[in-house]
């Protein structure tokens, strides 16, 4: 099956989020995947804090994945691993990853990720931080094989 890969923009904000709900929606453990709202979304979008891609069979949302830079706020994982303020401002938070069940198995989520990490390696030194629920091995296994570790 043939994907097509793009970076979103804050006119896909509506796309992205009705996206996310739906995918969430068929999830049988849906406390596993935390939903912003369209507004913050918009938000996040319009300042810089969120960046997100998203994969298309033909014109069918496939997959989506987001990044966000906190920055100093409270929000930051690196709170979690005690990092020091420097290293605070170049934490990335590989975010959010969706994949819509008829296209699961295609690889997309790794795929999307790496887009990202291609892309984020062109603005310095990053440091790149993720949540997964510990019951979802499937997200689990998919950022260990890409190299991530778990520090916490």
């Amino acid at each position: 099956m043939n994907f097509t890969v793009q970076k979103g923009n804050i006119e896909d904000t509506v796309q992205f989020v009705l996206f996310l709900e739906a995918v969430r929606a068929g999830m049988p453990q849906q406390n596993w995947f935390y939903l912003d709202s369209a507004d913050d979304v918009h938000s996040m979008m319009a300042d810089g804090t969120m960046e997100f891609w998203m994969a298309f069979a033909d014109k069918q949302l496939a997959a989506v994945f987001s990044i966000l830079r906190s920055g100093l706020r409270s929000d930051n994982y690196g709170y979690d691993l005690k990092l020091c303020k420097e290293d605070l401002l170049r934490v990335i938070h590989m975010d959010t990853a969706a994949v819509h069940q008829d296209y699961r198995g295609f690889g997309l989520q790794v795929r999307l990720m790496q887009m990202a990490e291609r892309e984020l390696s062109g603005i310095g030194n990053r440091i790149l931080l993720s949540t997964v629920h510990p019951e979802n091995k499937f997200s689990l296994n998919n950022m260990l094989r890409q190299g991530y570790e778990i520090q916490t």
